[in-house]
């Protein structure tokens, strides 16, 4: 590719970081991957990764890669899970990971846990009056489930909170004005946890905040701001990701009726549910791209890359990748048919939820809030109609449509 043409597509790339709607996102990460695979972007100091090898190498090779400790792009949380490598992550994370990976935890209290949660959101939904679908119901069953495994109370002062806090995170690197909004967020957040923190330690209960504010590594309690990190990292990460794919996913159900019918009539079939949450998740990442500091001099896509580089992988390109994925700008419920459950795993097809060491502790409780959350929505509602056009998924490194104005109709039968 000669110089020109280059410039002109890095230029078309930039023009989506206001991530404004209707970006014709996908078609210039088409040709990114096939002309421009990995380049330097100098408007956001960092290197651009989108073919779906290269961003699984990035989200693997953690020998050559690892998240940024600070600054622009650094997660905003403070000193979490994220930021560890080597047994010290793998012994952390292992606290969050018995709540939250074992089949046994997930049978025997967190499935039951989501379903009632999703289940009393469903019921209180009205019927034949305009409502926001993702006020009034996604964004609810994710921090309700947190803020319940964590028994954390006033659940509704997180809304705020995460939002700001996760926007000043990856996203900062584009956005640096959000990284100090974010800081001051956590600020308020660590404030509002500090006397819960204290309590727990002295009078820990069943949950996974005592969990968390009663271990130990290597005979040395967790330190108190690791605690206080991990915590909104659980609020942030947790709610915000799950929330817009969900709104994301059921927009395309009202904008596509035999879709929402197809779903109608396969939906207690629980392997069907599944394949199509995790196609969800493939069409509609949350979060579009993830970022890594060289941590040696290297290559990736054959670009010589400098210890101390950024690299953005975006996993919103590598999920549409024509090389690992057949039609993928088709929406294909059947599409993880027998192979739904792997999804959910670091050995998925699917780049949502990472790779590597660093694949997101949440991810099956992520699928369970999903399923959960259509069962529950489908057992009552028959038909949704939009209320006036819907908006559109809008963002850059975050991407989802910001409301769902519907009108739910009764099942009838």
């Amino acid at each position: 590719m000669d110089s020109n043409t280059a410039a002109v597509l890095m230029d078309e790339f930039h023009a989506l970081i206001p991530g404004l709607p209707n970006a014709p996102r996908h078609e210039v990460f088409q040709r990114l991957r096939k002309d421009l695979p990995v380049f330097k972007s100098e408007k956001i100091g960092a290197w651009i990764a989108s073919r779906y090898e290269d961003v699984v190498t990035l989200l693997t090779s953690e020998e050559r890669f690892q998240y940024p400790q600070s600054g622009l792009g650094s997660p905003s949380y403070g000193r979490t899970f994220l930021r560890m490598n080597g047994r010290e992550h793998s012994k952390k994370i292992g606290i969050v990971g018995r709540e939250m990976r074992s089949q046994r935890a997930l049978r025997d209290r967190l499935d039951g846990v989501v379903l009632r949660l999703a289940r009393e959101r469903a019921e209180g939904l009205p019927f034949g009056k305009p409502i926001d679908l993702r006020e009034a119901y996604t964004a609810w069953i994710p921090l309700y489930t947190i803020t319940e495994l964590t028994a954390l109370p006033d659940a509704p002062r997180f809304r705020d909170w995460y939002g700001t806090i996760v926007a000043g995170s990856t996203s900062s690197i584009a956005n640096p004005a959000a990284r100090e909004l974010a800081l001051k967020a956590r600020e308020e957040v660590a404030e509002f946890l500090e006397p819960i923190i204290q309590e727990r330690k002295k009078n820990p209960g069943n949950d996974l905040l005592s969990d968390l504010a009663t271990a130990e590594f290597d005979g040395e309690p967790m330190p108190h701001d690791e605690i206080v990190s991990n915590v909104i990292f659980l609020l942030a990460a947790g709610v915000e990701t799950t929330e817009r794919v969900l709104t994301s996913a059921l927009r395309h159900l009202v904008l596509n009726p035999s879709e929402w019918e197809w779903l109608r009539a396969n939906y207690k079939d629980l392997e069907k549910l599944s394949a199509f949450c995790a196609e969800a998740l493939r069409y509609f990442p949350p979060l579009t791209m993830v970022i890594r500091v060289a941590i040696t001099d290297t290559t990736l896509g054959n670009q010589a890359i400098t210890t101390g580089d950024r690299i953005i992988g975006i996993d919103g390109s590598g999920n549409f990748d024509e090389t690992h994925f057949k039609d993928p700008l088709k929406f294909d419920h059947d599409r993880f048919m027998g192979a739904s459950d792997r999804q959910y795993m670091a050995n998925g097809d699917i780049l949502t939820f990472g790779k590597g060491i660093h694949h997101c502790v949440g991810a099956r409780l992520g699928q369970l809030e999903m399923m959960h959350a259509f069962t529950q929505l489908l057992d009552r509602v028959g038909r949704i109609e939009a209320v006036g056009e819907l908006p559109v998924g809008i963002g850059f490194f975050l991407h989802s449509p910001p409301t769902l104005p519907v009108i739910l109709h009764p099942v009838t039968h």
